[in-house]
Formats: C-alpha cells, sequence, structure tokens
C-alpha cells in the first residue's frame, strides 16, 4: 500500500476527539504549516487523492506534495502517540520504562531505580506481566553494572526468583492464549461444526486447555478471563449455546468485577457482549437482548475501530429481533439510521464482519420482497473478493443467493449454482448437511401441484424433514440466520412470508413466558 493511501486511511481512522487533539497539539507547533491544509483536503474526504495533490499544490505550488504527506503522517502519529500515552497504562508504563533508562545514561541512578520500582508495582496492579518482566530484567542489568553495590546476595537471588515466576507465567499465559487464539481461527475460517467428525478435531484443543487450567501458575483476571474465554467460544463451536450463554454471563461478571484491567483495551468485552448477544438469539431469549443492546451505548469510545464495531453489533442484533418477526418495513427503516455510522464506514471492518452487516441487510430486502437490492448487498461479497471465500459465511451467501435467484426465476442459474455447492460440501465432508439437501431438493424440483390440499402436502412432507432438524445442533447455525422452514411454506401455500414469521415469532415468546 502506497504512503498517500496509507494517509487516507489513518486520517479517515481518527476520531472527532483525536482530530481535534491533533489539531491542539499542532497549534503548539511553529513555522510553515503545509502540513495542515493538507490535513484539511483530506479530512473533506470529498475527492480523489489526485484531486487532492492538485488542490494542495495549486495554494501551495512551492511545496513538495511527497515531503508534505510523509511529514504528516510522522506528525499524526507521533500526535496519537503522545495521546495514547496520557490514556492508555500501558503505553504510559512503556514511556516510563524509556524514561529510565535515559536516567541510567545521565548517570541518575536513585531516580532510575525508584522509577523502575514504581512500573513493576503498577504493571503487578494491572497485570502486564511483560512489562513487569522487562522493569525487572532492566533492575538487574543495571544493578549488576554498579557492581551491586546496594543489595546483598539472597536479595539477588530473590529477584532472579522472581524473574523465573514471571517468565513461568508469561509462558503459561502464552501457551493458553495460543490455544484461544487456535480455536477462534478455526470457528473463523472452518466455521461451526456442522458433523460428529468436526467436533472430534477439536478434541486436541480441548485436552490441552484442561492440562493448563489444572495446572494454573497464578490465578489471574486474565487467565480465568482467557479460560471463560476458549470456553464460551468452544461451545459456540459446537452449537451448545445454553451452555456459552452461561459462560458469557459469567466472563461478564468476571470483566464487570475487574473494570478497571480492560478499560484501556475492552475489545474483550465487546466481544462478551456479542457472544451472550448471539446466544441469546439463536435460544430465542429476545426480551433480554434489550439489556445488553443498551449496554453497547455506554461503552466509551476508544477509536473510530471500536465505534465501527459497536455500531456493527448494534445494528444486528436490532435488525435479528424484527427479521425474526416479519418486520421488514422496520427493519428498512433502521438500516437507513445505519448509514453515516456503519455503512458509510463499513470499509474498517475486517471482511468476515464486513460480510455479515451485507447479509443481514439482504435478507431485509429478501423479506421485503425487493429481490434486486438483495442481490445487490449479496453480490458485495459473492464477487468483491476471492478473500471472501475462505469464510464459512461465504457458503450462506451462496445458500440465500440461491433463493434470491429462485425469486427471480433464474433457473438455469440456479441449477448450475446448486451443482456447485454439493460438489463443495461432498470435498469437505462425507456427510451432506441437511438443511442444504432440503433447500436444494425444493428449488430443483419446483412444484407442480396446482390445488391447495396438493400444497399441503407437499408442505407437510418438508415439515417433517425441518422438525427433524430444528434441534440438530450441527444445523442450528444456519436455522438461526434466516427462518428456511417458513420461507417455504410461504411458497408452497402462498402464504404472506412476513405473516408466517409473525405468529412464529409470538410463539415463540408466548413459550418462553410460559416456561
Amino acid at each position: 500500500m502506497s504512503k498517500t493511501n496509507t494517509l487516507t486511511l489513518l486520517i479517515n481512522s481518527l476520531s472527532k476527539g483525536e482530530k481535534r487533539y491533533f489539531k491542539l497539539y499542532t497549534s503548539l507547533q511553529q513555522g510553515s504549516k503545509d502540513y495542515l491544509y493538507l490535513f484539511e483536503l483530506f479530512e473533506k474526504g470529498s475527492d480523489s487523492i489526485a484531486d487532492i495533490r492538485e488542490a494542495f499544490l495549486q495554494k501551495r505550488p512551492k511545496a513538495s506534495y511527497e515531503a508534505t504527506s510523509k511529514y504528516l503522517y510522522k506528525i499524526i502519529t507521533d500526535c496519537m502517540l503522545h495521546l495514547r500515552t496520557e490514556k492508555d497504562i500501558t503505553t504510559k508504563l512503556v514511556t516510563a520504562l524509556l524514561k529510565a533508562n535515559i536516567m541510567f545514561e545521565k548517570s541518575l541512578y536513585e531516580e532510575g531505580f525508584k522509577q523502575l520500582q514504581k512500573i513493576q508495582a503498577t504493571a503487578e496492579e494491572f497485570e502486564l506481566y511483560i512489562i513487569e518482566l522487562w522493569a525487572a530484567r532492566l533492575e538487574l542489568y543495571y544493578l549488576c553494572n554498579l557492581n551491586f553495590h546496594t543489595i546483598t546476595e539472597p536479595e539477588l537471588i530473590q529477584k532472579q526468583m522472581n524473574i523465573a515466576d514471571l517468565l513461568k507465567y508469561a509462558r503459561n499465559a502464552h501457551q493458553h492464549t495460543s490455544l484461544y487464539e487456535l480455536l477462534r481461527h478455526r470457528l473463523l475460517y472452518k466455521g461451526s461444526v456442522r458433523t460428529p467428525q468436526q467436533k472430534e478435531e477439536l478434541n486436541d484443543l480441548v485436552v490441552s486447555e484442561l492440562n493448563i487450567v489444572s495446572n494454573p501458575t497464578a490465578e489471574t483476571f486474565e487467565s480465568h478471563k482467557t479460560h471463560l474465554l476458549f470456553q464460551a467460544h468452544y461451545f459456540i463451536t459446537v452449537s451448545d449455546y445454553k451452555s456459552a450463554l452461561k459462560t458469557f454471563y459469567e466472563l461478564n461478571d468476571l470483566f464487570e468485577e475487574h473494570n478497571y484491567l480492560w478499560v484501556d483495551s475492552p475489545m474483550d468485552y465487546l466481544s462478551t457482549i456479542e457472544g451472550i448477544l448471539d446466544s441469546l438469539h439463536t435460544i430465542k431469549r429476545y426480551d433480554e437482548m434489550h439489556f445488553f443492546l443498551q449496554k453497547l451505548q455506554f461503552l466509551e469510545n476508544q477509536s473510530v475501530y471500536f465505534e465501527i464495531m459497536v455500531q456493527r453489533l448494534a445494528f444486528i442484533y436490532t435488525i435479528v429481533g424484527y427479521l425474526d418477526r416479519g418486520d421488514f418495513d422496520e427493519a428498512e427503516a433502521l438500516k437507513k439510521q445505519f448509514e453515516q455510522t456503519l455503512f458509510k464506514k463499513i470499509h474498517l471492518l475486517d471482511i468476515s464482519k464486513q460480510a455479515e452487516v451485507y447479509l443481514y441487510t439482504a435478507l431485509i430486502y429478501i423479506g421485503g420482497n425487493n429481490m434486486p437490492k438483495a442481490h445487490y448487498y449479496l453480490n458485495r461479497i459473492l464477487l468483491e473478493s476471492k478473500l471472501y471465500y475462505a469464510l464459512p459465511v461465504y457458503r450462506t451467501f451462496r445458500l440465500i443467493h440461491l433463493l434470491v435467484h429462485f425469486e427471480m426465476e433464474n433457473h438455469d442459474y440456479i441449477e448450475y449454482e446448486t451443482r456447485s455447492i454439493k460438489r463443495s460440501l461432498s470435498s469437505s465432508h462425507k456427510r451432506d448437511y441437511l438443511l442444504e439437501k432440503i433447500v436444494f431438493k425444493f428449488i430443483q424440483q419446483p412444484v407442480q401441484a396446482s390445488g391447495n390440499k396438493g400444497r399441503q402436502a407437499i408442505w407437510q412432507k418438508f415439515k417433517q424433514q425441518f422438525d427433524a432438524i430444528s434441534s440438530d445442533k450441527y444445523e442450528i447455525q444456519l436455522l438461526k440466520i434466516f427462518d428456511f422452514a417458513s420461507w417455504i411454506e410461504a411458497k408452497l401455500c402462498r402464504k404472506p412470508f412476513a405473516i408466517l414469521l409473525k405468529e412464529k415469532y409470538q410463539k415463540t415468546v408466548e413459550t418462553y413466558a410460559g416456561n
């Protein structure tokens, strides 16, 4: 990526507060400020890079656009680092370590050792053990250089043992986190378990994680958090959403009890809220979702990326309520409310999260019978980039895409795409996925019976198949995204899709209230 493109992304990612701080930061500098004018051109964001370059050179003919761009990039990153030093405890401690080094270089030994002791105490309090290890190792380095003039041999041995304990904990934490990262990677790029064989493939991670938990080096917030994150995402991977929800609730309690330990880096907490919302949606406990959606509103805005991550969750888990009860007009109206806060900045999200947003947007228009728009949003993923091919959600896009082409009566495409999907499924695992088989059977065998009784009889056969897989934990992942059963019933029985969804939603709410 060119420096200019990087600069564009950097400026677009700045929050309003960060932009204000940048202008305040640069107001203290003296001399020519061509870079500020260039910043203003980028901030407008309405022109191409070529137009920005031309506008800059017209106003500043003696300046170099390339040199000014590089300097602007440097000033922005310096400013952001300065801002982080004031707000972020990790950045603050790392900066303090660099200052301690300077003190020793200037022979201010007493002040340097005091600084290192203070850093170690703060790092221990916030469970930043890598920084604590760095500070402890630096302390021993300078004590050695000064011939250990202030400590006895037992004190030296104690400091060395403390470092050994920190190394042991760091190694244990790394192993634990590595297992969680592997599980997350499998969930993201292989998807949730759809066969017993896939579940067996997770056993190595589960056994390794249990070994680490059964032999802890320290009972800390970080170790407890990693364990609960691993457990919760494992339950999601195997579609045990009730257990996942229970674990996420434990994790939420842990975060709220130790707020000061994660307030500067809240992504894991956001992941916990997402896990709770996803689990609640899957097991149809809609009334409890509102409480956690409100929690999103009170999270402090850390950056533009964090803000759009929050907006993504708010959009998806508000929209699913409207979709599940067939309120497609309300869902479309809500989508418009997110145009500026989410869709305009969606390029800042990673590809899997962009795909989720586009998928649920397409479902709005499928429900509203606006197939051209549904087709457009599905194609944002299907035709955009080969990077999406590796995502499990890509298969979901293709299946939903078949429904859109069915509505548009593109039967030649349906035949071609169905064969393609079948090949991809058979190459993945021996067992065909049950939901896909039902959908293929319906869209490839157009209903010939014109009478209502004939259609009802055909629907009853499909209904039996849907009833058989409704509690199948290997099929829940797709069933929670879109109600294929109601869609097929609407086609066969010639009933409004929205009405069927509303009736089913009401029964679900009444059933849960009765319990």
